[in-house]
């Protein structure tokens, strides 16, 4: 089991660098001292000191805060959203988020409003709540972080600096990271098949929902033979475990990938892999009948039931290329039990 971290070491870099020009401009007080760090020198036009060289002022600006509430007000949230960044995704990848959305909403900023007096985390954090805000929306490994509370809160206060109500703000610098956070996440998530339909079906699936003939029996088994007969001879104790049958799906799958494989076998990864998903959370296999074919599903044994489709091979084949990354089968199996979980829970929440 992963442990996680109850900090983020970027996280602690950003706020030491900001608490720092902060306090060596008194809080943006002395403008003077902030000359080097704005986007680019208020006598300056366009980005010709960038051009020039001094190409961290696309950066910079992230660092400074106009006021003490302004700087603890960013900080507290960098602080929280890094712990989850850096726990779920890693340093090197909070730092690479970090420095593309504090460029992008930077500039951004100074070319939507030809001002270069801005400054402050905003735009970062924008970025990385529409990241984990999305990534949870598809990700078992983000679901739940991000309350509908909180959402409603962000984005509220979003609108807000819009009206003009709460002062000069840079709003596009907003605007900028809450996009680019949101398409980031949704990216990944399709990239890693996670935008797919699979688990849960909608309830009203349950209207064509039957329990297993005969034939549906033979049907499954058969493709379970299949799979057993790619791995002999330890294949026959191995299947008995929920960590044999991943074993033996990643083995296949690294001999012939899933396009160049007929219907059936890749009919029979996908029933291996549910295999292990209802030996792990208890759930019961069964059929949805819409008359043109008998579709394989997990559902529970109680009434009315919760529907859960197969995860499907191309997701199981992508978490195999994936072996090495930050996605593996064993994560995609983890993320599924997960949603499973997560969905008779707030099932049992509201019933």
């Amino acid at each position: 089991m992963t442990k996680f971290k109850n900090y983020s070491s970027v996280s602690i870099a950003l706020i030491a660098l900001s608490a720092l020009v902060a306090l060596t401009s008194s809080f943006g007080g002395e403008i003077e001292n902030l000359r080097i760090l704005f986007i680019t020198d208020p006598d300056h036009a366009g980005f010709a000191d960038v051009f020039s060289g001094q190409v961290w002022r696309l950066l910079t600006p992230a660092f400074i805060h106009f006021g003490p509430i302004h700087l603890i007000f960013n900080l507290l949230w960098v602080w929280d959203l890094g712990i989850v960044i850096e726990n779920r995704k890693g340093p090197r990848f909070y730092l690479g988020f970090f420095l593309v959305t504090a460029v992008i909403s930077n500039i951004a900023q100074y070319l939507l409003t030809d001002n270069p007096y801005f400054g402050g985390m905003s735009g970062v954090i924008y970025g990385l709540f529409s990241y984990v805000w999305i990534r949870g929306r598809y990700d078992a490994a983000f679901n739940g972080i991000m309350r509908k509370a909180t959402v409603n809160m962000m984005l509220a206060w979003f609108v807000l600096c819009w009206t003009g109500l709460l002062g000069p703000i840079a709003n596009w610098a907003h605007t900028m990271g809450l996009l680019v956070g949101a398409a980031w996440a949704y990216i990944e998530c399709k990239k890693l098949g996670l935008t797919q339909s699979s688990l849960p079906l909608p309830a009203n699936a349950a209207q064509n929902l039957e329990y297993f003939s005969t034939a549906d029996i033979l049907k499954a088994e058969s493709l379970r033979d299949w799979v057993r007969q790619q791995y002999l001879p330890e294949a026959r104790t191995q299947f008995d475990t929920v960590e044999g049958k991943l074993k033996i799906i990643e083995v296949i799958l690294q001999q012939k990938p899933i396009e160049a494989r007929p219907v059936h076998e890749v009919q029979a990864l996908e029933i291996v892999f549910a295999d292990a998903l209802v030996q792990e959370t208890g759930l019961k296999w069964a059929v949805i009948d819409n008359d043109q074919q008998r579709i394989f599903v997990m559902t529970t044994a109680d009434a009315p039931p919760v529907i859960f489709s197969l995860v499907p091979a191309s997701k199981i084949m992508q978490a195999v290329i994936d072996a090495n990354k930050d996605a593996n089968l064993a994560a995609l199996f983890r993320t599924s039990v997960q949603t499973i979980r997560e969905n008779l829970q707030q099932r049992t929440n509201t019933g």
